[in-house]
């Protein structure tokens, strides 16, 4: 008996290749202009790879998560002292969300610092703001989920910053909390966002982040990208060498991949995810503070009025989505930027003391 057709031009990878058209797909997706000059220091990579360790930590962690307020504390105290290497994975989901927004902080300086937000990236950048709202977002959200004393707490002093946006600040914080205090109805809330519609949300803005990307190539920090001679023309890539994406750059962000795994497995090992005592809505703690990445909002409501401690981070996160039609000088060269390069510097001094003082007020 004779064999299949499909079978005789190439077994099962032939019969695919012909429906499917991978080896197409394949090579346009291993090909990404990625001139020799860009130094990415492997973050956007990083931070797709704790996307990923975070996705998994995660659903394992909820096969016994319970999330209700009777429950829950319970649940991570079982996940924690019961369950074979519950301990670890909480502790790696944990060091996880804190290296997460780390990476894309540093990340979104990395591409400040290499003017490589200007065209024509501009929404690439967008995109890119938004991936860090969405990672803080998540950071937010998770934070009340093992429902002892400081999540309790840190989550009553987050939504009550929230609540005071102008305008929507009342809709707002009972959009949030389900009610007037932080309840049951809190904590489902906080479960659904975490665990559904943030990780979909932020699936998507990777997807399109990705996906300018491949379309675009890295921009290289010694040469703005020319535009094009006529309106509607193409514009034409810098004439500058190219690193191979793949294997050398794939394999390179690899090795970044298993560093990092590494450093989280050593810190989830050495500085394990910590349980206070349960959530008590009669008894407030002496000193409530936020996570390390509100710290500097914290702070500063201390120290200014409200309102303008609640409406000028609004004002710097818009001011970073639009930065690319801000700043309207063409040059990539540190040397040509002054302007920009002062103002940030003067901004992280501003972020990193308000930090910092909050951490030991």
């Amino acid at each position: 008996m004779n064999a299949p057709a499909e079978t005789v031009r190439g077994g099962v990878a032939g019969w695919f290749e012909e429906r499917l058209r991978i080896s197409g797909l394949l090579a346009a997706l291993l090909h990404v202009r990625i001139p020799v000059s860009a130094q990415t220091y492997y973050l956007g990579g990083i931070s797709l790879f704790l996307f990923g360790v975070q996705l998994i930590s995660g659903t394992l962690l909820a096969l016994y998560y319970k999330p209700t307020a009777d429950a829950a504390y319970e649940s991570v105290k079982y996940i924690t002292s019961v369950v074979d290497f519950g301990w670890l994975i909480r502790s790696v989901h944990h060091w996880g969300a804190t290296l997460m927004i780390a990476s894309v902080g540093l990340h979104m300086g990395r591409i400040f610092v290499q003017a490589a937000y200007k065209y024509p990236r501009e929404l690439t950048w967008m995109f890119g703001v938004l991936l860090f709202a969405v990672t803080i977002l998540f950071g937010f959200t998770g934070y009340l989920l093992p429902w002892d004393q400081k999540a309790y707490w840190a989550t009553t002093v987050g939504t009550e910053i929230a609540g005071g946006v102008p305008l929507i600040g009342d809709a707002l914080l009972n959009l949030l909390r389900g009610g007037a205090d932080v309840s049951d109805a809190t904590l489902n809330r906080f479960f659904g966002m975490h665990v559904l519609v943030l990780p979909l949300l932020l699936a998507g803005l990777v997807v399109v982040h990705l996906t300018i990307v491949h379309q675009l190539g890295l921009a290289s920090p010694r040469h703005p990208e020319p535009r094009p001679v006529r309106r509607g023309g193409p514009a034409q890539p810098v004439d500058e060498p190219l690193k191979p994406f793949f294997p050398h750059y794939i394999l390179d962000e690899l090795i970044a991949w298993f560093v990092v795994l590494a450093a989280l497995v050593v810190l989830a090992s050495v500085l394990p995810a910590g349980l206070e005592d349960e959530a008590d809505p009669l008894i407030t703690p002496q000193h409530v503070k936020p996570e390390w990445y509100f710290l500097s909002v914290y702070q500063l409501l201390k120290i200014v009025p409200r309102t303008i401690g609640i409406v000028a981070p609004m004002i710097a996160v818009a001011i970073l989505l639009l930065l690319p039609f801000l700043d309207r000088n063409p040059a990539v060269a540190k040397r040509r930027r002054p302007l920009a390069l002062s103002a940030a510097v003067l901004a992280v001094i501003g972020l990193v003391a308000l930090t910092v003082w909050g951490a030991q007020s």
